[in-house]
């Protein structure tokens, strides 16, 4: 039995990556699946280590690497990013591995190999050395967006995009063309994906890019509505939390 921790905080991406493990190797055992920092420091103070530790590096409260901050770490890691230049040097210490989302099985397979070459052998991540790769990184946003288009698989540049919403749990977005797809991403998780300078989220289910903005209308201080292109089916309303931080990023 090879006992596998996964921390990730999107469920399709977890589903998928335990039903990976077990195809490439039966002896896979899912101890837990983990969401965010705060559970897996909690899971992993209360139980033994697992033998391979599966960790998205963007989780819902903040960094995977904020665990290795409170909890010594002595079992094989394999990081799962959707981030293509974050760390790569980092990644190659004996103790670590990546692999980029979406996972390619075929990756992956390669990753199970290399630990279970490393197997039972004392593991030592200098995590202090990824931490200093990746805020080296931490300001390249994702440039494009793999969506499917029936049994085929379509790439949209970030530019296009005109607007992300959400709508019955699921994520879409909107191409300047006025073409929706969906996407693999929550709103949360896009915020920290995203270039700042270009996407505002002004509400809980809307993200703008700036150049998708058409009108915006004053209704009161605090209250301000957008018209976009493409046009949503209604105007779209600028949180009242949000509205001074939106006036700001507009004046930028």
């Amino acid at each position: 039995m090879i006992g596998t921790l996964i921390i990730e905080d999107e469920a399709p991406a977890a589903k998928r990556l335990s039903k990976l493990l077990k195809e490439i190797d039966p002896s896979f055992t899912i101890l837990d699946t983990l969401e965010s920092v705060s559970s897996a420091i909690k899971w992993l103070e209360q139980h033994p280590r697992p033998d391979l530790l599966m960790l998205d590096i963007q989780l819902a409260d903040g960094l995977s690497f904020d665990i290795f901050k409170q909890v010594r770490i002595d079992s094989f890691v394999i990081f799962t990013t959707a981030y293509d230049e974050y760390a790569i040097k980092a990644f190659e210490l004996n103790s670590i591995d990546y692999l980029l989302k979406p996972i390619d099985q075929s990756k992956l397979k390669k990753s199970i190999n290399k630990f279970k070459r490393l197997h039972g052998e004392k593991t030592t991540i200098d995590i202090q050395a990824v931490i200093a790769a990746m805020d080296r990184g931490r300001r390249k946003y994702k440039q494009r967006f793999s969506v499917n288009v029936g049994t085929k698989i379509k790439s949209i540049e970030t530019a296009n995009i005109a607007y992300f919403y959400s709508m019955d749990k699921n994520t879409f977005l909107c191409t300047g063309e006025g073409r929706h797809y969906p996407v693999d991403y929550a709103l949360d998780k896009l915020d920290n994906l995203i270039d700042p300078q270009h996407f505002f989220r002004i509400n809980r289910q809307y993200m703008l890019n700036y150049h998708a903005i058409d009108k915006i209308h004053v209704l009161s201080k605090s209250r301000v509505t957008i018209l976009t292109v493409p046009p949503t089916e209604e105007p779209l309303l600028v949180s009242t939390a949000r509205t001074h931080e939106f006036r700001l990023w507009l004046d930028r």
